[in-house]
C-alpha cells in the first residue's frame, strides 16, 4: 500500500462533498467502490483531513493500494510505500477519525417519499452518537475481533456541513487516539486496509497505527 500527503487549494474543497471526487483523480481508471460487505477488499482509497481551514490550502493524508498519479490540481507533498504486518500480542498506538453512529427505526419516513424499506420491511435511519461513552463503546465494538483497547482519548469535532446538489447535510465526527493490543492480526489488517465505519467519502475511517 501507499501513504501520501497531498494539498489542494481552498477554492477546490470549500464543499466537503467534492473532496472525495477530486481525490479520485489521483487514481485514473480506478473502478468505483462496489463492496457489498465491510469484509470485502476495498478497491479505492481512504483519506483523512490533516488541515482544513477556511481560506487556506487543505491537506489530506491518503492511503491507497496504487501509487497516486501526478495531477496538476493536486500538489503531492510526499508518498511512500508500506506493508503493515501486525503481530499477535503487539502493542500499537492508533489514530482514527470516524463517524460513530447507530441505526434506529425512522419515525419520519412518511416525510421521505423516496425512502425504501430494508430486506425486513423496516424503515431505518442513521443517527450520530454524541455522548463520549457511547462513542467509546462504538469503537470497542468495531475493534473487538481485532484488538483490545488499552486506553483511548476522544476528541469531538464541530459538525461538518456539506452540500449535495440542492440538499444540505451535516456530519458528526470524532477522533480517537490511544493504545491497543493485537489479538487477531488478520482481522486488524482488514481494518487497516478497508477502514472503519461509515462516511469514508468524507475523510472518516482511516485507521493509523504505529509501534511503540
Amino acid at each position: 500500500m501507499f501513504i501520501s500527503r497531498v494539498e489542494m487549494p481552498w477554492l477546490a474543497v470549500q464543499n466537503p462533498y467534492d473532496i472525495h471526487r477530486r481525490l479520485w483523480s489521483l487514481f485514473p481508471g480506478e473502478a468505483p467502490e462496489s463492496r457489498q460487505s465491510v469484509m470485502e477488499e476495498r478497491h479505492g482509497f481512504l483519506f483523512r483531513m490533516e488541515d482544513y481551514q477556511t481560506g487556506r490550502p487543505a491537506r489530506f493524508l491518503v492511503q491507497s493500494r496504487r501509487r497516486p498519479a501526478l495531477v496538476a490540481s493536486i500538489r503531492e507533498l510526499g508518498c511512500r510505500e508500506f506493508d503493515p504486518q501486525p503481530q499477535l500480542g503487539q502493542r500499537l498506538a492508533f489514530l482514527l477519525t470516524a463517524n460513530p453512529i447507530k441505526t434506529i427505526l425512522d419515525t419520519e419516513k412518511d416525510a421521505k417519499p423516496g425512502k425504501r424499506p430494508n430486506q425486513q420491511g423496516q424503515f431505518k435511519c442513521r443517527v450520530p452518537l454524541i455522548q463520549e461513552q457511547d462513542q467509546r463503546n462504538w469503537l470497542i465494538r468495531r475493534l473487538v475481533e481485532a484488538a483490545d483497547i488499552e486506553a483511548v482519548a476522544v476528541l469531538p469535532h464541530s459538525p461538518l456541513y456539506f452540500r449535495k446538489g440542492r440538499q444540505g447535510g451535516k456530519l458528526v465526527t470524532a477522533t480517537f487516539e490511544g493504545m491497543l493490543h493485537v489479538k487477531a492480526p488478520d482481522v486488524l489488517l482488514q481494518l487497516l486496509e478497508n477502514g472503519i465505519g461509515p462516511a469514508k467519502a468524507f475523510g472518516c475511517g482511516l485507521l493509523l497505527v504505529r509501534r511503540v
